[in-house]
């Protein structure tokens, strides 16, 4: 059995390993930009992180499946982790850096439009609000007067509910 790996070959392996090592870099940078303008709770950040390195472990199976015909070998991990730690140390932290402040910007833009084109919704609302609330407030006066009437038509006759029953009996007639 004749196999064709060759320093050439494995050097080129290396390589594109350094590009799957930024690309995952990468990928994480936009985890770190969404982290930095979305408030995570810590359960979320940890389930970011699993799926995080379950797409790592996919892309890393598939790239060593097609590439290598399967074989595992260690410089591929190694030129993973190098471009990884490259990426991140270098072009990853100005990368984050910039793309916090872009999508800040983008963030309050959307707010500022936002908030204009909801506005006439908001003055809606709040005239609607002025009028329900005191209505609002009268039902339950009355509702509740109500009950009380109720509850007083009740003790007034001087009979229970549940004592009506006795009343429609039917009882049996002597013969």
């Amino acid at each position: 059995m004749m196999t064709d790996v060759t320093v050439a070959t494995q050097t080129q392996l290396f390589l594109w390993s350094l590009v799957l090592g930024a690309g995952l870099s990468v990928l994480y940078d936009f985890l770190r930009v969404l982290r930095i303008e979305v408030k995570h709770r810590p359960l979320a950040v940890s389930l970011e992180d699993i799926f995080y390195f379950l797409v790592c472990a996919a892309v890393t199976f598939g790239f060593v499946l097609k590439d290598n015909r399967g074989d595992v070998r260690a410089y591929i991990f190694i030129g993973e982790a190098i471009g990884w730690i490259i990426w991140h140390m270098t072009i990853g932290e100005m990368a984050v850096t910039v793309s916090a402040a872009v999508f800040g910007v983008i963030k309050r833009i959307v707010l500022f439009w936002g908030k204009i084109l909801l506005f006439p919704a908001v003055c809606i609302f709040r005239v609607l609000k002025r009028v329900w609330l005191p209505l609002q407030r009268k039902s339950q006066r009355f509702s509740k007067k109500v009950i009380q009437k109720g509850k007083y038509n009740l003790k007034r006759r001087r009979m229970m509910l549940y004592n009506l029953f006795s009343q429609f009996r039917k009882t049996k007639t002597p013969q």
